[in-house]
């Protein structure tokens, strides 16, 4: 497009100075008069005050300071906007500031010449955890690793536990851990002595020991350990763990690939517990003969998994009382899962989004995605295994109906593991519907900043793309105009993180506090819900953990 001069030359020219002025300096040609913002920063346990805390107000433009020996910040010269005010400390969680005159917890708006006096930024302080780690006959270990273990909810909805935190033993066998958040923790020790350098596969003429990981206080399994509660700011001490030697054994080897029949080199293999709540590191090189020696393993039941950027395989493993020899891995490339998309009715008009097909493991953090190309097609590359199907990156369409060759898979639940061909067939809807509504807390007053879930009926529980989430505005309110038709219950939560209310394991104690709804294609719905308090979200959280 083209556009005609109409300004003389001189004119011109200090129109652009002008311009591009305002445009160096980040603000519009006309100054408007600054305000000014002060607040405090408390500790949100004790109340007292937080001296040099960072505080950052972010957003129209960008201004930051530090706190004086009272807690107290200022800003004297702030323009006119809408801002979000944090702070930072250490020893603390990061916190956002909040003012008596805004109903939104973490944004201020100033206008011109106005004084806002009243932002209070609480930190949430972190908690100190030590102890020791003995052995059987209470000597220190010296060298242990200490991790604080917390269970994480997998986008499958299953729990894991994963480390959060991690600390080593001194010459003492003592161990501590710094700025803990607050939560419960299940601690482990794991402990190797280091080896003397041996060939691999050098078998020993006297039995050999090893040292269990270990949970706090001397338990082998998660199931059969002690939990610990840590509070904001508390500082435990003596969470002693004690380990205990047992007869350990080998796991030996060969890998091969699928493929050629040749050895596997250049891969890892590593052996995990069959029980996969948690992760546990048995890794073995894979020898230029294709060999692998696991070393330090005591009973129980493992699964072998060897994976590299062309081929994966696994194979279960029990270890009893003796060396587990000769163990054959046959590798093989990944499975290719092609499909396609087609959308009944007319698509929306949404330009630069991208339609995903994705698939996520239902017992492990692997799965695999593609995007959907220009003409409906797709090519899905993933292992063996049970799998949660979703369509994911458009807005207006849903997916209607999911095929894998004959089998109906519109539960969202895929199967590899018996059938491992055919084609995806993926059926879009453009039917969406519209759901809106309000939150009121205990008291009956409108709730801002809670977080609505939409879980879909248990048939549907693995369609991870029909479980919506979205936030009330300023007024309590929410409108949700891109939801699929079909049964759903939906929560308001006070302060949940994301992972946790993607479990229905967890949400099945807060159904009664639910609101169903039955959602019409192109249909339209109305709700009223009561937001379920934070330390009762919180509080269910501990006891499945």
């Amino acid at each position: 497009m083209l556009f005609r001069n109409v300004l003389p030359p001189v004119t011109r020219n200090l129109a652009s100075l002008v311009l591009l002025a305002a445009v160096l300096g980040g603000q519009p040609a006309t100054t408007q008069k600054p305000g000014k913002v002060e607040g405090v920063v408390t500790n949100s346990v004790t109340g007292d005050p937080v001296k040099k805390a960072n505080v950052i107000m972010q957003g129209t433009g960008n201004y930051s300071t530090v706190t004086d020996a009272a807690g107290h910040f200022q800003f004297d010269s702030v323009g006119p906007g809408t801002y979000f005010p944090t702070a930072t400390r250490d020893g603390f969680m990061p916190g956002q500031g909040k003012s008596n005159n805004y109903a939104a917890p973490d944004r201020i708006t100033v206008a011109e010449e106005q004084q806002i006096k009243d932002v209070a930024i609480k930190l949430l302080p972190l908690a100190l955890v030590s102890g020791h780690v003995l052995d059987e006959d209470g000597d220190p270990v010296v060298g242990a690793q200490v991790q604080a273990m917390r269970y994480t909810y997998r986008q499958a909805g299953t729990r894991q536990l994963n480390p959060a935190a991690f600390a080593n033993t001194n010459d003492l066998g003592e161990y501590e851990m710094l700025d803990l958040p607050p939560g419960r923790y299940y601690f482990r020790a794991s402990f190797q002595r280091r080896q003397r350098q041996v060939p691999p596969r050098t078998r020993s003429s006297t039995p050999e020991q090893a040292y269990p990981d270990t949970f706090y206080p001397s338990a082998m399994l998660p199931a059969q350990a002690t939990s610990t509660q840590v509070a904001a700011g508390a500082q435990l001490s003596n969470i002693d763990i004690r380990l205990r030697k047992a007869p350990a054994y080998h796991v030996r080897g060969k890998v091969v690939d699928g493929r050629t029949g040749q050895v596997l080199r250049n891969a890892m293999m590593n052996l995990e517990p069959r029980e996969r709540s948690y992760v546990v590191m048995n890794f073995s090189p894979i020898q230029r003969d294709g060999t692998f020696d696991v070393t330090r393993i005591v009973s129980g039941s493992y699964v072998a998994v060897v994976s590299s950027e062309e081929v994966s395989c696994e194979q279960d493993v029990n270890v009893a009382d003796q060396d587990v020899d000769d163990l054959l891995l046959v590798c093989r490339p990944p499975l290719e899962i092609s499909g396609t998309i087609r959308t009944e009715g007319t698509p929306p008009e949404t330009k630069g989004s991208m339609q995903q097909v994705m698939l996520q493991s239902m017992d492990r953090n692997s799965g695999g995605n593609a995007v959907v190309d220009k003409d409906g097609n797709f090519v899905v590359k993933t292992w063996p295994g049970v799998y949660q199907l979703s369509v994911n990156g458009m807005a207006g369409v849903y997916a209607k109906s999911m095929h894998f060759g004959d089998q109906d898979v519109s539960s969202g639940r895929l199967d590899l593991t018996q059938q491992s061909s055919g084609t995806l067939n993926i059926v879009m809807g453009t039917d969406v519907g519209e759901v809106q509504g309000s939150v009121q807390n205990g008291n009956g007053e409108p709730t801002p900043g809670v977080m609505i879930t939409f879980a879909p009926d248990d048939a549907h529980q693995s369609r991870q793309d029909l479980h919506y989430q979205l936030g009330t505005d300023q007024n309590g309110k929410f409108d949700y105009r891109d939801i699929a038709p079909g049964d759903y219950e939906v929560y308001a939560w006070e302060g949940p993180d994301m992972e946790v209310v993607q479990s229905p394991e967890f949400r099945k104690a807060f159904e009664s506090r639910a609101t169903a709804i039955s959602v019409q294609p192109a249909g339209h719905a109305t709700i009223q819900l009561k937001a379920i308090p934070a330390a009762d979200v919180e509080a269910e959280k501990n006891k499945q953990q």
